[in-house]
């Protein structure tokens, strides 16, 4: 994949991008340049051409003297910015003769047909725009023009003087902005660089100098990657010493009746014993991995994928059915009270919820006596689950929700993750695993809210 910088992109963006923005405000101000000297000069002819309607020019052309120009009329005196060529007139006669004239205006055409403005070529000297304005009583119009190319002159002299100095300034500018896009991607940089030389184990937040606003999310969300994945790991090593730890114990059990089971070739009974508990033994020791297998998919999850309103009489079926056997096994009866259609609604997950069912009856079952009962309860606001067991002692009772922890004493084979498979899954769901001894002998599990 083709590796672009984001500060020569951007650079080039700005390099291409502001010359031509220059340039489009360039032709946008000459445009409203021209216009506003147009304005002001076809005023100024206009403004003439009635004040020389309005003076006595009785006086014939041929009768007045030709002015020299105005710097030698003042005689070195202050004459501003005053241009002999801005403006020339001539007035014609009804019958287009010329009465009066001034600068250029002797080869004005004439035309009394003529009103308004026009642009027309005046002996040579290019387009020229006249403003013919006809008297009152049509008896002499005067004509008073410019040249289009003194306008012409006078709009770039205008937006030169405005543009030239931003024109200088435009490479510096530019300079500037590459500058300042190259300091204000140094925190990416630094970012870059620290996460090249993190731990792959290491959880700490990036802490990156004068983070852009844009950028900080970007880092926050870093960091909760990291702290994710810290307890991703954390979990993991937990899993992995754990199951070592547990199977450890089982494992070398089941050498231990495997050995015995070869030693009594020779007596059937004692070979016949070892078998057995060589069976008992592979029964713990999958049970383990399954609770463990159960855990390692809890785990990670922050919430459940696919949620839908629980169906309780189904949940309930499936997690009876799965203690069924040792129901019978152990000759304890399982009843069901309540209604299920009308309990504990929530959505949730049923398969899961199964597995939770199924680990409190099957912990009722192991630890409550032979020809006890156990009663799974369906009520609108909690679910329970109930047998006549002894209990557990109250010093062991705020333990037992702890991995792998089981009350000493025990005499029935287990893992130690059931309980806490069942508040993992509880929390899940948003439920909370509420455990107490009853006051009359027994022990009670109980689901309820929040």
């Amino acid at each position: 994949m083709k590796v672009r910088s984001l500060r020569l992109r951007l650079s080039l963006i700005l390099l291409v991008v502001a010359p031509l923005v220059w340039a489009l405000a360039t032709v946008g101000a000459y445009f409203q340049t021209r216009h506003e000297v147009n304005q002001l000069f076809d005023t100024q002819q206009t403004l003439f051409a009635r004040q020389l309607l309005s003076s006595n020019l009785a006086t014939r052309v041929d009768e007045l003297p030709e002015l020299p120009k105005t710097k030698r009329l003042i005689r070195g005196g202050e004459h501003g910015g005053f241009d002999d060529d801005a403006l020339s007139f001539a007035v014609f006669d009804a019958a287009g003769r010329l009465l009066f004239y001034g600068g250029d205006g002797k080869h004005f055409p004439a035309d009394p047909a003529r009103r308004g403005f026009v642009v027309a070529t005046v002996k040579h000297q290019g387009p020229w725009r006249l403003f013919y304005l006809p008297a009152p009583d049509g008896q002499r119009i005067v004509a008073v023009g410019q040249k289009e190319g003194y306008r012409r002159e006078l709009v770039w002299e205008v937006v030169g003087v405005q543009l030239a100095p931003w024109l200088a300034a435009l490479p510096l500018l530019l300079l500037v902005l590459v500058w300042a896009i190259g300091r204000e991607l140094a925190p990416l940089r630094a970012t870059a660089h620290e996460l090249a030389v993190r731990r792959a184990d290491d959880a700490s937040p990036l802490q990156v100098a004068r983070l852009a606003s844009e950028v900080a999310p970007m880092v926050s969300a870093l960091n909760q990657l990291f702290a994710r994945t810290a307890d991703t790991l954390a979990r993991e090593r937990r899993f992995t010493a754990d199951a070592a730890h547990e199977l450890r114990s089982p494992l070398a059990a089941l050498k231990v009746q495997a050995e015995v089971a070869q030693l009594a070739e020779h007596d059937p009974a004692a070979r016949q014993r070892a078998l057995g508990n060589l069976t008992v033994g592979i029964d713990r020791a999958t049970r383990l991995v399954e609770q463990l297998l159960a855990l390692s998919r809890l785990d990670p999850l922050s919430r459940l994928a696919d949620a839908k309103p629980v169906r309780w009489q189904r949940v309930a079926d499936a997690a009876c059915a799965d203690v069924a056997p040792l129901a019978a096994q152990r000759q304890v009866t399982v009843e069901r009270v309540g209604d299920a259609s009308a309990a504990l609604p929530l959505p949730g997950d049923e398969t899961l919820l199964t597995l939770l069912l199924r680990n409190l009856l099957d912990n009722a079952l192991r630890y409550g006596p032979p020809g006890g009962r156990v009663v799974l309860t369906l009520a609108p606001d909690a679910i329970h689950v109930d047998d006549n067991g002894p209990g557990i002692a109250p010093d062991d009772l705020p333990r037992v929700r702890e991995r792998f922890f089981r009350p000493p004493g025990q005499s029935e084979p287990g893992s130690g993750l059931g309980l806490s498979i069942v508040e993992r899954i509880a929390s899940l769901h948003g439920l909370t695993l509420l455990l107490a001894n009853r006051p009359g002998g027994g022990f009670v599990a109980s689901l309820v809210r929040g």
